[in-house]
């Protein structure tokens, strides 16, 4: 009897041991499945404008983009955050844009984004971005075959593609811009703004597409158009857009316009091209790419009659004056770069309301424009981006 309780002591200090066992085995166990559940959450996996999947971390703290143009839309997206969170805009921004480094150093200090090489020349450095130790790398499509972006990706710095540029042709060159916007708000934890900012532009494309439609349809003659870019002076003839495969030739075939210069790519149109096609309307793409120059200039310290007074020396090229645009006060210009922009729909707005003044009367591109800046954008509207030569 006597070894039986003993041998039942002993077995029931067995199974207390073994129970303690398995509490801490489980405790165990839990705070490791706990640990592993938090380090997930810190990062997410997203896929970009390439269709490369790309794993974030949740928190975006630090964010370069590896060209400047991105700049505008950055700070709709990020707002009163923008310069505390970007820290290097690639190239630098007051030697390439004078003119939006000026208007946003109205509201952010610009002078302490780090200059990390220019994309164009393939100069940026892998070195100092990985010294930065950013959270994410912002590069657009354009440039996914240059040497050093494709440096980045090996040494395992986090760049994401996005395509304003309309350079990846699985990508709708119309909404590109819009759908990066979308992918970057849900990445740096910006979403419910963005989604709400993008939905507001989509649906004024949407409206132009509609419009458009309907133009196209009723009317048997379609508007020619010449296209010229303004970044030499008028007395120079500078590159038409003749591509219709993407870009400014693809958006002027989609609104239904007949451009003279198509099959001329970006080369400069004979002049002699022009005056034997005499197109009913004349549009100049400006911007400030050289802040000395005579050249077409558009954007936040543009006046009307900065514009206006420029576009009337290219009425003086000779046989100008001959031309049904001229004759009829149809020459345009606007802001070339709306496309790399969160704003971009008020330049397709006002394009298409140029090549169908009557089915878009009622469509205010301007309006638009400064609603957008107003509910959106952290800096305050100002500037020209599109101007008519002789007011209506």
């Amino acid at each position: 009897m006597r070894i039986k309780k003993v041998v039942l002591s002993l077995l029931l200090v067995v199974i207390v041991l073994v129970s303690i066992s398995g509490c801490g085995t489980t405790s165990a166990k839990n705070e490791a499945v706990n640990a592993t559940a938090a380090t997930t959450a810190k990062t997410k996996i997203y896929t970009d404008m390439a269709g490369r999947k790309v794993t974030l971390s949740t928190n975006i703290k630090k964010i370069v983009t590896l060209r400047y143009m991105e700049t505008n839309m950055l700070g709709a997206i990020l707002g009163k955050d923008f310069d505390k969170k970007v820290i290097s805009l690639g190239q630098d921004l007051k030697t390439n844009d004078i003119d939006l480094y000026n208007k946003f150093s109205q509201t952010f200090d610009m002078g302490k984004m780090v200059e990390c090489g220019s994309v164009y020349d393939d100069s940026v450095s892998s070195e100092k971005l990985l010294d930065l130790d950013p959270d994410v790398i912002i590069v657009d499509y354009a440039f996914i075959q240059k040497s050093s972006v494709k440096k980045l990706i090996e040494v395992g710095l986090p760049v994401v593609f996005i395509d304003s540029d309309d350079s990846n042709p699985k990508n709708d060159s119309l909404y590109s811009m819009l759908d990066s916007m979308s992918m970057l708000g849900d990445m740096l934890g910006y979403k419910e703004k963005t989604d709400k900012m993008v939905k507001y532009s989509r649906n004024k494309i949407d409206n132009v597409l509609k419009i458009t439609s309907k133009a196209i349809k009723e009317n048997s003659k379609k508007p020619s158009v010449y296209f010229e870019l303004g970044n030499v002076t008028p007395q120079e003839i500078g590159a038409t857009r003749g591509d219709t495969s993407g870009g400014l030739g693809a958006l002027l075939k989609r609104l239904g316009a007949v451009n003279i210069g198509e099959g001329h790519g970006m080369d400069a149109l004979n002049p002699e091209v022009v005056l034997n096609s005499n197109p009913d309307m004349i549009m100049i793409g400006g911007a400030n790419w050289n802040p000395t120059s005579n050249i077409m200039r558009f954007g936040y310290f543009i006046t009307e009659e900065q514009s206006k007074k420029h576009l009337e020396e290219y009425t003086k090229r000779p046989g100008w004056s001959d031309l049904s645009a001229i004759k009829n006060g149809r020459l345009y210009g606007f802001h070339f770069n709306y496309a790399k922009y969160p704003f971009d729909f008020a330049m397709i707005e006002y394009i298409a309301k140029q090549l169908w003044p009557e089915q878009f009367k009622d469509v205010d591109p301007e309006a638009d424009l400064k609603q957008f800046f107003s509910e959106y954008m952290p800096i305050k509207y100002s500037g020209v981006f599109f101007e008519d030569w002789k007011d209506k």
